[in-house]
């Protein structure tokens, strides 16, 4: 899709926002992110949606804030004493009721990167314990070599929290279980730099070709919240 969303406009107010996390310095440039980004996001959301939805029929939007676009304010109940305002904007696409306990395809742009990819916000328990059931299985191993691989043909980051040792109790049936059992958390990114190119209109394209090339991963992820 040829349009550019995103503006130096956009870039400027968070690299300034990273400066001036107050609120008296958000009051004097709100109308930047009103008028400027929070209507770019929305766009780029329904264009990026429909195109998903070709590829997960069932995937999860809505543009609007606390919907596909998470809120700046930071929540004070658990960042007291914290600057208040996050400086980055969040944009996610899910499966499922929840947002935040299903995979889902997200965009995080805090310059001065930008990362695309797919992962579960929240591990609960339950999902935990589906994941390192079906990442010890004999029938995704396939699957997860094909992750891997994915990630390593295409330079992305497999991130989240790990464990030094496979957890005590869990017998790995090969190594490549053996290295996803460490991780309590997951998610699979590409990083890029907020370049000449984050500005262009091929911006649409990439993220969607990296979305598109982790969707085994997104649907590995689905099948261990449907085991719950």
């Amino acid at each position: 899709m040829k349009k550019v969303y995103f503006t130096k406009e956009m870039i400027s107010f968070y690299e300034m926002l990273a400066r001036n996390n107050n609120k008296e310095w958000f009051a004097e440039n709100r109308h930047i992110y009103d008028t400027k980004i929070i209507p770019a996001a929305k766009e780029y959301i329904i264009d990026m949606g429909e195109k998903l939805k070709t590829i997960v029929p069932d995937i999860q939007y809505a543009p609007k804030i606390d919907g596909s676009i998470f809120r700046i304010h930071k929540d004070v109940r658990i960042n007291k004493g914290k600057p208040p305002f996050k400086t980055h904007l969040g944009i996610i696409f899910w499966h499922g009721a929840s947002r935040l306990e299903n995979p889902c395809f997200y965009l995080h742009i805090e310059p001065p990167f930008y990362y695309t990819g797919v992962g579960i916000a929240r591990f609960s328990p339950e999902i935990l314990a589906s994941y390192r059931l079906m990442v010890n299985s004999k029938k995704y191993q396939d699957t997860l070599i094909n992750i891997k691989n994915t990630v390593q043909t295409n330079y992305f980051n497999i991130l989240g929290e790990k464990l030094k040792n496979v957890p005590k109790g869990i017998t790995p049936i090969n190594d490549t279980a053996a290295d996803f059992l460490k991780y309590k958390h997951i998610y699979i990114n590409d990083e890029m730099p907020v370049n000449k190119d984050f500005y262009s209109d091929d911006f649409f394209n990439y993220t969607l070709n990296i979305f598109k090339k982790l969707t085994a991963f997104f649907n590995f992820l689905t099948c261990i919240c449907k085991n719950i």
